[in-house]
């Protein structure tokens, strides 16, 4: 395996020519996915110099510029997964059988035929070996919720797709800014009437509930108006 250094174009040698599986990362997410074996790649195979990969659309097709997949897609690594000792012609051979066998223009899938799968079903025709399971492990389990994916979603790859002028980009740029306004809290305030601390009615409404009520209190004059007439009348007996 090698990273994002220097590499021989086109991995030839004296017994044939390498082949090479470059692995690119489809979201920031991969950061801490990929350490757990999991991700979301997009992949290609190199041999005699062009990279071969599948989308929608377009189908099985090659590039000149291998481990440059363009937009939406960020190169990790390359695995050497061997030496093909075939023809060119030979190669073609191979690629036109894959294609018979549900690799076509209009069969993408993106959980059930994508990029990866055809990756493996390259390389299995020319070393007769898989690729590394991790590479398209994500697309395996997310085989048992594919029916809560939308249709258009699963048809159209993330790398390559030719079936739309737009497209979709799953590789978001680094230090995107959300809108602060969206996450702010809202907070519902008080409606209700009340007397203001310190004011004139909340003094007059402290002295009433110190006082009594306006009733309370001619009763205890009248009370304390017969007490003295009372006690006068008793001071002029007593003469």
């Amino acid at each position: 395996m090698t990273g994002g250094g220097p590499y021989n174009k086109g991995g030839h040698t004296q017994m044939g020519t390498k082949v090479l599986l470059h692995i690119y990362d489809l979201s920031p997410s991969n950061s801490f996915l990929y350490p757990v074996g999991l991700g979301l790649h997009h992949s290609g195979v190199e041999v005699f110099g062009a990279e071969y990969s599948f989308a929608s659309g377009a189908g099985v097709f090659d590039s000149s510029t291998p481990r440059d997949a363009g937009p939406g897609a960020q190169f990790r690594e390359t695995y050497e997964l061997g030496i093909y000792t075939g023809s060119m012609s030979e190669l073609r051979g191979a690629i036109s059988e894959i294609k018979d066998q549900g690799f076509g223009p209009d069969e993408y899938h993106l959980i059930r035929r994508n990029c990866n799968h055809f990756a493996n079903a390259f390389v299995w025709k020319l070393l007769n070996k898989p690729i590394p399971a991790h590479v398209n492990r994500l697309a395996e389990i997310g085989v048992c919720c594919s029916c809560l994916l939308p249709k258009k979603l699963m048809e159209q790859a993330p790398v390559g797709d030719t079936t739309s002028s737009s497209g979709y980009q799953m590789y978001a740029p680094r230090g995107r800014i959300s809108d602060a306004n969206n996450n702010k809290k809202k907070m519902t305030t008080f409606s209700g009437t009340g007397a203001k601390l310190g004011s004139g009615a909340a003094t007059s409404l402290l002295m009433t509930s110190r006082s009594g009520s306006p009733r309370e209190d001619d009763l205890i004059d009248r009370r304390e108006r017969a007490r003295k007439a009372a006690m006068a009348r008793m001071g002029k007996t007593g003469n």
